[in-house]
C-alpha cells in the first residue's frame, strides 16, 4: 500500500485536534481556542497548527512517510511560562496518544524542537514545538 503525504497529515491533524479539544486543562490554557492556521485576527491565548511538511521515506518494496508538524502556542502574557506550559502541555498529550495518521500505521512519533519567542508588538509570547511522525504504509 502506498500512503499519501497530504493524508498523513491531514490525518494526524484532526487526531491531535480531537485529542487537545478533549483535554479540559490544554482547553483552559488557551481558552478553548485551537486553530487550523492562526489567523490574522486571532485573539490570544490559543493552539494553532502551523507548519507541515511530508517526506517519502520508502525503501525497497515498503512505503511511507516522515512528516513534521509544528504547533504553536501564543499568549498575551507578560511572562513566557504560559506559552510553555502550554505547548508542553499539547507535546505530552500528543506523546501519550492515542494519534493515528490519515492512512498507514504510526510507527514513531517524537519531539523534535521546541523554541519559544517574544510576539512582535511585544504583548505576549509565542512557543512552538515541531513533531516527527514516521507512518509505514
Amino acid at each position: 500500500m502506498s500512503v499519501r503525504q497530504a493524508s498523513v497529515l491531514a490525518g494526524l491533524q484532526a487526531s491531535l485536534s480531537a485529542l487537545f479539544s478533549a483535554d479540559a486543562e490544554l482547553m483552559d490554557l488557551v481558552g478553548g481556542r485551537i486553530h487550523d492556521g492562526a489567523p490574522k485576527a486571532a485573539v490570544p491565548p490559543y493552539l494553532a497548527f502551523a507548519d507541515m511538511r511530508g517526506r517519502d521515506f520508502s525503501g525497497g518494496a515498503e512505503t511511507g512517510v516522515r512528516a513534521s508538524l509544528t504547533l504553536e502556542a501564543v499568549t498575551a502574557d507578560d511572562r513566557r511560562s504560559r506559552a510553555l506550559a502550554t505547548i508542553d502541555r499539547a507535546v505530552a498529550l500528543a506523546l501519550a496518544g492515542p494519534v493515528e495518521p490519515g492512512e498507514g500505521t504510526l510507527v514513531l512519533l517524537r519531539l523534535d524542537t521546541t523554541a519559544v519567542t517574544r510576539l512582535k508588538d511585544n504583548r505576549g509570547w509565542r512557543a512552538a514545538a515541531t513533531l516527527d511522525a514516521l507512518v509505514d504504509g
